[in-house]
């Protein structure tokens, strides 16, 4: 057996990738993996870790070419048992010594693909397409989020924070809007507050102002404030949890106006949204999931009636979350809304003019939706439905536009909008979670 005294790990994982990517290792090479692999349960878990991973990634970039005909044959192929042979079933022969050599043999290469290597990569095989609805966009097969982990993952685990970071990095949402708009941008657009603007990804067009007070966007809140009270002296908005992730933010952030009312308005291209979301009704099909998230503050907490909240759906039905008037205190509130009517109100114990970041997901089911959201959640890992701060069941959804109606001087940023908790808390590529 070869010395493997100083084979590092970073150097296995790396021989890994390297052979999943489709090159040739050597012979030395692939025999000290193996032997690397064999010798400890531990490395065993690392190479399934670097298979998942290297699955994910490969198929995150590559399901847009998936039809609906082989989204449902790897449904059906999910559904076949892995059947693998016993250990004592393997017999591992020898290698055959030549005999007489009458012309130079060819270097055979070390049978890399041995009984551990197909139980590896058929598990991360089988785990991929059991995991790729929750993080995979435009993919086509109907989530199960109870049945969407057999076994636990461990978050705590440094190779899974690892991962789940790299996860984070290559997520995108369908929907975004980060306020990314300079300041030369906005001196240069003829029309007042955020009408016209048209950054971001997944619209169908520029921003509308259709209020009687124009927002607008601000990119220092030390300098552009209200006065000694206003809860955003302390700065700008952004997150980062108790164990030191961070999302990723850019740019300005929305201001609404205040003491009258301001009302901005953008519609969504229906046809960036997954197929999987959307039946004959629209945006919004039953037995889907949507993930979404946005940071907001206000002012400060006051309540009785004061109102700023982002709206997602159509004229008739939507969802409101902020500081909403059928809240009576001045906490993060979220709320349905049908034919103007606030209903099934429910509130937060986090204060509006405390900065939050709000992840919430959507269930939707025939009739009422399920909602669910956590505000200042912690990103490097699913979080679980019972820590959810808020839950209510909101009118049947058909999203069209996301608005943002305000009385009440608030900041909002980093709209999101995706199909998994990974696409709506994405990480920069230089953020580290050790």
């Amino acid at each position: 057996m070869s010395d493997l005294s100083e084979y590092k790990q970073s150097t296995a994982l790396e021989n890994i990738d390297a052979y999943l990517d489709g090159e040739e290792l050597s012979e030395e090479e692939a025999h000290k993996l193996e032997q690397w692999i064999k010798t400890d349960s531990e490395n065993a878990d690392q190479a399934f870790r670097r298979v998942f991973l290297h699955s994910y990634l490969r198929q995150r970039f590559q399901t847009r070419a998936i039809g609906e005909r082989q989204a449902r044959e790897l449904e059906s192929r999910k559904q076949e048992p892995l059947i693998l042979p016993s250990e004592s079933e393997i017999e591992i022969k020898p290698e055959p010594q030549p005999q007489t050599k009458t012309a130079p043999l060819k270097p055979r290469r070390h049978p890399l693909l041995t009984w551990r290597w197909f139980l590896l990569i058929g598990i991360g095989l089988v785990s991929t397409f059991n995991l790729a609805v929750l993080f995979i966009k435009d993919f086509q097969i109907p989530y199960d989020e109870e049945k969407a982990f057999e076994q636990p993952i461990n978050f705590d685990s440094d190779y899974m924070k690892k991962t789940f970071l790299m996860a984070r990095v290559a997520a995108q949402p369908f929907l975004y809007e980060g306020f990314d708009y300079s300041k030369k941008e906005l001196l240069d657009k003829e029309a007042e507050g955020v009408d016209g603007l048209n950054g971001g990804v997944g619209w169908a067009g520029p921003w509308i102002d259709e209020g009687p007070v124009y927002a607008s966007i601000v990119h220092d809140t030390k300098k552009k404030n209200l006065g000694k009270n206003d809860m955003r002296l302390f700065g700008t908005l952004g997150f980062s949890d108790q164990y030191g992730n961070m999302l990723l933010t850019k740019g300005g952030q929305y201001r609404t106006g205040q003491v009258s009312q301001s009302v901005s308005v953008r519609h969504i291209d229906l046809q960036q949204v997954p197929h999987a979301l959307s039946d004959d009704k629209g945006f919004g099909a039953d037995g889907e999931i949507l993930w979404f998230s946005f940071m907001a503050q206000s002012y400060d907490n006051e309540g009785d009636g004061r109102y700023a909240y982002i709206d997602l759906g159509n004229e008739e039905s939507s969802l409101r979350i902020g500081k909403l008037s059928s809240a009576i205190r001045g906490n993060w509130a979220a709320a349905g809304q049908v034919n103007g009517t606030e209903i099934n109100t429910a509130s937060s114990e986090v204060l509006s003019g405390q900065a939050v970041l709000i992840v919430g997901r959507i269930l939707f089911r025939p009739g009422a939706e399920e909602v669910d959201l956590w505000l200042n959640p912690v990103l490097n890992k699913i979080p679980e439905l019972d820590e959810v701060d808020l839950r209510l069941m909101a009118p049947d959804l058909r999203i069209e536009r996301v608005k943002i109606v305000s009385r009440y001087s608030t900041d909002f940023d980093e709209i999101r909008v995706g199909v998994s908790f990974v696409d709506v808390i994405p990480a920069s590529e230089h953020d580290d979670n050790e």
